[in-house]
């Protein structure tokens, strides 16, 4: 994939190659999109291989005039099938395993989701977009200056605490054993097993999950 191009489209962009001399670069579908060519399909007034051509048409990265006049049409009504399915076009459970997958690369507590919304709660006119293009320089600047902002403006709000970030980050502490606020199971684990064997099991289990979201995964593939 040319990653100039795909910086180029400010978008992410995908490939598909079905061999050395055939392959193709494609956007997904926008909402609205996908909502009109989902419907075009139940609708069931047009052959289904005609929408996902059209589809094709539209998401191709690149110059359709310099396609091979020989080119299979199965390749692309393939690829318009794919870029529809990718687009939204999955089932119930795997839209909630995508929103899993979504919060697993951006968790809620991470320094980075705070910064951002610190940023959009402070500033309104800066979009998502707008901070995925700022530079990490730029990114700073804009989170200091909005809790400059929020300071002044918004009496409870607190300043992130860097010292403590650093200290849980950077320094070893020592563990410490559960609090009573814990709950009535997670203590009988304890006292059966030991604090430190209960944190080896939830270690466990923890890894276990990921290689089942692996394998998971790499069968979908």
């Amino acid at each position: 994939m040319n990653i100039k191009k795909a910086l180029e489209y400010d978008q992410e962009l995908y490939s598909i190659k079905f061999s050395e001399l055939v392959s193709f670069e494609f956007k997904l579908l926008k909402i609205k999109e996908f909502n009109l060519f989902d419907k075009l399909l139940k609708g069931g007034n047009m052959p289904p291989f005609f929408i996902y051509e059209e589809i094709f048409n539209l998401c191709f990265i690149g110059n359709l005039g310099f396609l091979p006049k020989t080119l299979p049409i199965g390749y692309i009504i393939t690829t318009g099938q794919l870029i529809h399915k990718l687009s939204g076009g999955d089932s119930g459970e795997e839209f909630l395993l995508n929103i899993a997958r979504e919060r697993q690369r951006q968790p809620a507590n991470s320094i980075y989701e705070h910064m951002k919304s610190v940023i959009l709660w402070a500033f309104s006119a800066i979009s998502l977009k707008d901070i995925e293009n700022m530079t990490e320089k730029e990114f700073i600047r804009n989170f200091v200056t909005a809790e400059n902002l929020l300071i002044k403006t918004k009496p409870d709000y607190k300043l992130l605490d860097l010292k403590k970030i650093h200290e849980e980050i950077f320094e070893t502490a020592t563990p410490e054993k559960p609090t009573t606020e814990a709950r009535h199971d997670h203590q009988a684990m304890e006292q059966e097993l030991g604090y430190w064997e209960v944190k080896e099991a939830e270690d466990k289990f923890i890894q276990e999950e990921i290689e089942r979201i692996k394998a998971y995964e790499k069968s979908r593939s």
